[in-house]
């Protein structure tokens, strides 16, 4: 069974005026509890054997912060749809589209923002999840449903860091 890894990114910068919301970077309190949380979703033996993210800073950085808690790396890409006003119906075509032909041993980590994270997961799974900065939920896919496993808030994973 596919395992999808839905991750909202880390703590970010607020918003400031002539900053497209799109640039906004990662807090350095962001890059330490983000880092700390992806290490502890490794740590419960969740490793991306790949991954896609918001083109967005904040998700780019979050996503490296993934990276630098595996041993190997994984291959990484950028999708447009992923950003926090993204369509469900398109994503979850999108996400299809991704899964067809893949090992079923696949985990697939997307990192995104919300609303997006919370209404995909409802999308996908009929569970609805308030997402904390760096949190995770874990679906399943078994080639025709997406199912829920299981949720992460961000203390959760730091304590398993």
């Amino acid at each position: 069974m596919i395992t999808i890894l839905l991750i909202r990114h880390g703590i970010a910068e607020d918003p400031k005026r002539g900053v497209p919301d799109s640039e906004r970077p990662l807090t350095a309190e962001g890059w330490e509890k983000t880092r700390a949380a992806m290490l502890g979703l490794v740590h419960r033996g969740y490793v991306p054997t790949r991954a896609v993210s918001s083109p967005y800073k904040r998700a780019a950085e979050t996503l490296v912060c993934l990276k630098e808690a595996t041993r190997d790396g994984f291959p990484v890409g950028y999708w447009e749809g992923l950003v926090p006003e993204g369509r469900m119906a398109l994503a979850e075509d999108w996400l299809r589209s991704e899964l067809v032909d893949v090992n079923p041993y696949e985990v697939l980590a997307l990192v995104s923002h919300q609303p997006f994270c919370s209404e995909l997961t409802r999308h996908l799974t009929g569970q609805w999840v308030d997402y904390k900065k760096a949190a995770c939920t874990v679906i399943h896919f078994d080639g025709v449903a997406f199912t829920f496993g299981a949720h992460f808030t961000p203390s959760e994973l730091r304590a398993d860091s």
